[in-house]
């Protein structure tokens, strides 16, 4: 009679099997990580883009003058306390209550693309405010990551930001607010929204201010390259683009300064509102 073995693998097998399995490991997992930094990258500069397009149908609808970029200090009905950098959820109840602050772009846009008003997400009972921190509007970058030192369930935590100095003209020297579209000079090159600083330990090293993490409007000194060492920006024409940090920031005597290049102009007649020229 025949003599019946049991069928199997020998150990020598089962670690050959592993050892491949590891290898082939290591060639994708980095291949995956990398495709899923280009997706949330992709989707970053979605959102910036929308961004522009609300921006775009807002000024055909407001005598094409640019929406505000914060709720400023002083505004009547500001709780005691408030900052225009950080402003608190109750601050935007607040600004609510009194009629105050609607025409600040994260109120007056989002209606424009289908999503919800800031103030909205603050005055809704049923947990508006962790629905808004669930990262699942236009408000969120997917690749962004919350310094520890903020609080998002007590400060409003801006991802992106409005470009800040879109009102100031021949080199620093000029504001003009508000801005109207027909005296931007290149519309395609002036800056509406971009990557927002929300971590300290977003390089560069020579921006560590806690105060600027988060804030509404945006600048060259709150600009984040969280995206492969670049930003995302989106620009008055409603194109958006990514951009190389070291390209559209320059390091001025300790602070990142605008080098005033020809395709990304923070100021809207094109000139460095840092007096770099």
């Amino acid at each position: 009679m025949k003599s019946k073995r049991a069928c199997g693998f020998t150990l020598i097998e089962l670690l050959v099997v592993i050892a491949i399995i590891g290898i082939l490991a290591s060639i994708l997992l980095p291949a995956l990580a990398k495709a899923k930094i280009k997706a949330q990258q992709i989707a970053s500069l979605s959102n910036l883009k929308q961004w522009a397009l609300a921006q775009t149908m807002y000024v055909d609808d407001s005598n094409q003058i640019l929406p505000m970029t914060k709720i400023p200090d002083g505004t009547p009905g500001a709780p005691p306390g408030y900052n225009e950098d950080t402003p608190t959820w109750g601050d935007l109840v607040d600004f609510f209550a009194a009629g105050q602050g609607n025409g600040a772009w994260f109120n007056v846009l989002p209606p424009y693309i289908g999503s919800k008003p800031l103030y909205a997400y603050a005055a809704q009972i049923n947990n508006g405010i962790a629905l808004y921190n669930s990262g699942r509007s236009i408000f969120q970058c997917p690749s962004a990551q919350l310094d520890p030192t903020l609080n998002p369930n007590n400060r409003v935590i801006f991802e992106y930001g409005m470009n800040s100095k879109g009102m100031w003209g021949n080199y620093g020297t000029t504001t003009n607010y508000p801005v109207r579209t027909g005296i931007i000079k290149h519309p395609s090159a002036f800056v509406l929204f971009s990557d927002n600083r929300v971590l300290i330990a977003d390089e560069p090293s020579y921006d560590t201010s806690t105060t600027t993490l988060g804030s509404p409007q945006n600048y060259t000194s709150r600009l984040s390259m969280r995206h492969n060492r670049g930003a995302n920006i989106s620009f008055s024409d409603e194109h958006a683009a990514w951009f190389k940090y070291d390209n559209v920031v320059v390091n001025n005597g300790g602070k990142p300064s605008d080098p005033g290049i020809s395709d990304v102009n923070w100021g809207y007649d094109g000139t460095s509102v840092d007096g770099l020229k």
